[in-house]
């Protein structure tokens, strides 16, 4: 007898939606057909019709906790990511005041082991202080790595062992990664442009949210965006450009990949959804880097999505504390708050909406939020697919239910969203992890650390 039959779904199989069961046993799908050809279980659960696609794989998180508890910790994170259908996260490099990289790894590993309710794998730091830890760092089981073209200030801890600093540095860091197998996510804007552009506001006296829009204009974005994958080009290295925003980074994305070369890119949902006329009615919350947009790069982006240039869909969830994000606090001046916003736990249903409104289709959110997450940070098919074999992580969806997302309604510790008050159809009903249910309607069914380690399979897709 087997652990557990899922009876009527609409289940998203083999690129299709197909009526019908499947069971699990030990973690794994063991069996998708009939419900009459399943075998007998211990349990069942009963979906009525409800949708059942594979769980999400969040490849872009900033939960941080440690040092940074007071923002987020992996229980809060992870509940928030179980809440909103995300089974896997990939969370970026935890930057320790005095700890080498190597060190905080080690620590960022112990505190996820005790703490996460859903599955996860660590990116490492890849900077130019640090580039003699690239390989220790992979056999550790770093999934990934991660760089800034920007340079962060010394005194910035948590981002200090991630700037390149320039191409040079840029390069080395590519190779170093290139011997790994490992992906390269790069953070690729011109930090000249950028810090020059502060400069010039701030000596003008500005600084409301339209300035830190206006510093960071889309070609700043775009320079990097066509250096980085030149330079991964010449290294040879998986390149997965983090967070684009820019209707002409698509364009020359697009074409790279039409020339072979080896790039994924991201996309936020926020940049997908929001302006920076939204942003700035928004606050500080929403300011993000690289920044809201205008309407044109919007939609740019939903084009780049529904053609498949934009591989992924990842939340970039960066929560702060009150304070820093509190203009009041900090002198009036939106450079001094904090860049970023949480974002886990609405990644996947204001996508349900999406597709409810036929702005997307249910097969790209699939491909975006989880088949692809999975086959470029190699751990598919143990993740991102429902099929024989695979981990039972599942979401099952009721794709009519209509709700409003609010502040109070979030998990995650901020209690924060850039989307409070839009208005939703399609809601996660349950979490399931390798078999367990983690969240039911409104309700958490494991204890933390839970979540597994995951660690990437190096090899080449067929």
């Amino acid at each position: 007898m087997i652990d557990l039959n899922i009876e009527n779904g609409k289940i998203f199989f083999e690129n299709r939606l197909l009526e019908a069961g499947l069971s699990i046993d030990d973690g794994k799908i063991v069996a998708v057909g009939k419900v009459s050809s399943l075998p007998e279980a211990e349990e069942t659960i009963d979906v009525k019709h409800k949708l059942i696609i594979p769980g999400g794989i969040d490849v872009h998180t900033h939960i941080e906790d440690l040092d940074y508890s007071y923002r987020e910790d992996f229980i809060t994170g992870t509940k928030a990511a179980a809440s909103g259908g995300i089974t896997t996260i990939l969370e970026m490099p935890l930057g320790l005041k005095g700890k080498s990289s190597i060190e905080s790894f080690d620590m960022q590993l112990e505190v996820m082991k005790k703490k996460s309710i859903v599955d996860f794998g660590i990116i490492g730091a890849a900077g130019y202080r640090n580039m003699d830890s690239i390989q220790e760092i992979a056999k550790k089981g770093a999934i990934a790595f991660k760089t800034f073209m920007t340079d962060p200030p010394e005194e910035e801890a948590e981002l200090r062992n991630l700037g390149a600093k320039n191409d040079y540095f840029l390069i080395k860091i590519f190779l170093e990664i290139a011997k790994t197998g490992r992906v390269s996510s790069v953070h690729a804007e011109n930090e000249s442009i950028i810090s020059n552009k502060i400069k010039e506001f701030l000596s003008e006296g500005k600084k409301d949210f339209k300035a830190h829009t206006d510093s960071r204009p889309p070609i700043a974005e775009e320079e990097a965006c066509m250096r980085a994958m030149m330079l991964a080009h010449y290294t040879k290295v998986k390149l997965n450009l983090v967070h684009m925003s820019s209707k002409k980074s698509f364009e020359y994305i697009k074409n790279a990949k039409k020339r072979g070369w080896d790039v994924t890119c991201e996309i936020t949902p926020h940049h997908l959804f929001l302006t920076w006329e939204d942003g700035a009615k928004i606050g500080p919350w929403a300011k993000v880097d690289p920044p809201l947009r205008t309407k044109e790069h919007i939609v740019a982006a939903w084009e780049a999505l529904n053609d498949g240039t934009i591989d992924m869909i990842a939340s970039d969830h960066s929560p702060y504390g009150r304070d820093e994000k509190d203009l009041s606090i900090n002198h009036d001046n939106i450079f001094e708050c904090g860049s970023g916003c949480p974002g886990i736990e609405t990644l996947r249903p204001v996508m349900f909406n999406a597709v409810n409104k036929n702005r997307t289709s249910l097969k790209t959110l699939v491909k975006t939020t989880s088949i692809n997450p999975a086959r470029r940070f190699g751990i598919y098919p143990k993740k991102g697919t429902i099929a024989v074999g695979s981990d039972a992580d599942l979401v099952i969806v009721d794709m009519k239910k209509k709700y409003k997302l609010k502040n109070e309604n979030m998990y995650t510790k901020p209690k924060i969203t850039v989307f409070d008050g839009m208005m939703i159809q399609g809601a996660v009903e349950k979490t399931i992890v390798r078999g367990d249910v983690v969240y039911d309607n409104g309700e958490f069914y494991v204890d933390k650390g839970y979540g597994e380690f995951i660690t990437p399979e190096i090899r080449k897709e067929k």
